[in-house]
């Protein structure tokens, strides 16, 4: 088994096509260096539910630099339909010692391909992968009301294993609770 903290790009398990429960076909890769641009591009075109339960503009260009600085310990996977951007999910490793082995999950999908089995298959994806990689576990947070979001989690294997009240102040100008998932791999 790999160590978490010599963790590279992605493997070829993440290279494949998955066909979207209304027949258009995705590919999904690992994320290289030359997608950067693509990636502030998908970042900043994300609206509507994409960015609902999100903070927005979290993501933007010096965030996401230092987001894909480090790839030998995150792994960021891409999904793309007719070479562009539609999904993102990735998990980002710590240096901590405390923390090896140990990740942060997150996932982003385009409006127009939600509700259509991309992010769970991006969930299940990445997880293959960390598991590969040596991650003994991946957590995430995610606000209560993101329905579609926790679905998608649950079948990639996350249980809930707590609750924050009032910690997320939504577009709506009101708190709600976000839910911290887990799963040990």
């Amino acid at each position: 088994m790999s160590h978490p903290n010599s963790l590279v790009a992605g493997s070829d398990k993440m290279n494949g096509e998955f066909e979207l429960k209304n027949g258009a076909v995705i590919s999904t890769r690992a994320f290289k260096r030359d997608d950067f641009e693509s990636l502030v591009v998908f970042f900043e075109g994300l609206h509507g539910e994409s960015m609902r339960f999100s903070i927005p503009h979290y993501y933007d260009r010096a965030r996401l630099e230092t987001l894909t600085s480090d790839l030998e310990r995150n792994i960021i996977l891409l999904a793309l339909h007719d070479d562009r951007i539609v999904g993102v999910a990735a998990i980002f490793g710590s240096s901590l010692l405390w923390l090896r082995g140990i990740g942060d999950f997150m996932t982003y999908v385009d409006q127009d391909y939600q509700n259509q089995g991309l992010g769970t298959h991006l969930t299940r994806l990445i997880l293959e992968e960390a598991r590969s990689k040596g991650y003994h576990r991946v957590s995430l947070e995610v606000v209560a009301e993101n329905v579609a979001g926790i679905k998608a989690y649950e079948k990639g294997g996350f249980v809930v294993e707590g609750r924050m009240k009032d910690w997320h102040f939504g577009e709506d100008e009101s708190y709600h609770d976000v839910l911290i998932m887990g799963i040990i791999l």
